[in-house]
């Protein structure tokens, strides 16, 4: 039994070696630890590094990935591999890496250095999230003491693809990325030509049966006046039934300058964000991957849509849109109307 304990700890320190031997700088290495009580709990590590060949075998630290899973957790690690053919995607594209980064601030996604939208949240937002999964009863004691401790966590993970012959390697990670110097100007200059930003609220009011009124008019009325199939957003009674058992009152949908925000009851839920240029990063990416190209194949004048969507971008993130979405609840509380 000593021998075999021996066995163990030599390797799974073995694993840990070689992994850290595969590691690189984390996106937002550094900010856990800077944390206010970092020194009670804090993980701030480098991320991970696994590298895939032309053939989507992944090796961590020039080490196979498979060879590494066999030390601890045999065969569990065998579905890493990619298809071949989306190996030679990524290098067509010229899609060096994908980095997922766990931080204080959410849960980040870069390609080839720069975010795309991601999960944004605060140790108030996810101790929030455990409250809501709670009363949802989908809430795990050990997960509703996990979640507030999430961004303590500072992990990281970055899967890299071979690059094209003579391509420029892309750094992991760029800071003050030019999509977000191009969205910040964009909002700016929109900002500028219309003076105060757009604002939007519209508060929908659900009754028992599942139908719904906005202002004075049923779902009814707004497809005899519009045409529009609007009744399609009729719930069963029994779904709204489920959310009066659940407590829940209330659904807000919100979009700012920040990104798209979810909460219930009050409560904010973490939050998709796209205040660093994320979606412009997006929009570059699409074009690099060849998907535009796809769309005009249809005889679609791609170069329209793209200016199209370039000028409505900055309208759609500074818009101030509230979308509250009213239940009903055994006490029959009175919902605002519009006025």
């Amino acid at each position: 039994m000593h021998r075999k304990r021996v066995t163990l700890w030599v390797t799974l320190l073995t694993v840990v070696v070689l992994t850290l031997a595969g590691c690189a700088p984390r996106a937002t290495g550094g900010q856990t630890a800077a944390l206010p009580g970092a020194d009670q709990l804090a993980v701030d590590l480098p991320a991970i590094v696994i590298d895939f060949d032309s053939a989507g075998q992944p090796s961590v630290g020039n080490v196979p990935l498979a060879q590494l899973g066999s030390m601890v957790m045999p065969g569990v690690l065998d579905a890493v591999v990619l298809p071949a053919d989306t190996v030679a995607f990524m290098t067509e594209s010229n899609i060096q890496h994908i980095q997922i980064d766990n931080s204080p601030s959410g849960l980040l996604i870069l390609v080839n250095g720069q975010p795309i939208p991601s999960l944004r949240w605060d140790g108030e937002i996810l101790s929030a999230t455990a409250e809501t999964l709670s009363q949802l009863g989908m809430g795990v004691p050990a997960l509703e003491k996990l979640l507030p401790l999430v961004n303590h966590l500072g992990l990281g993970v970055i899967a890299r693809f071979p690059a094209a012959e003579g391509v420029a390697a892309i750094p992991t990670f760029i800071e003050s990325p030019p999509s977000a110097a191009a969205s910040k100007a964009a909002q700016e200059e929109f900002l500028a030509s219309v003076g105060e930003a757009p604002r939007i609220i519209l508060p929908v009011i659900y009754d028992t049966d599942g139908g719904w009124r906005v202002g004075d008019l049923t779902d009814a009325e707004w497809v005899s006046l519009t045409g529009m199939p609007w009744d399609a957003l009729r719930l069963q009674s029994g779904v709204i039934q489920g959310l009066m058992a659940a407590n829940i009152s209330e659904i807000a949908i919100n979009t700012d300058a920040s990104g798209i925000h979810i909460g219930i009851n009050g409560r904010q839920l973490p939050y998709i964000g796209w205040a660093d240029g994320e979606i412009n990063h997006v929009l570059d990416l699409a074009g690099q991957m060849g998907l535009w190209n796809t769309l005009a194949d249809s005889g679609m004048n791609m170069g329209e849509i793209v200016t199209m969507v370039e000028r409505l971008l900055p309208v759609v993130q500074t818009a101030e849109t509230s979308i509250n979405v009213y239940f009903p609840t055994e006490m029959a509380a009175v919902r605002p109307t519009s006025s």
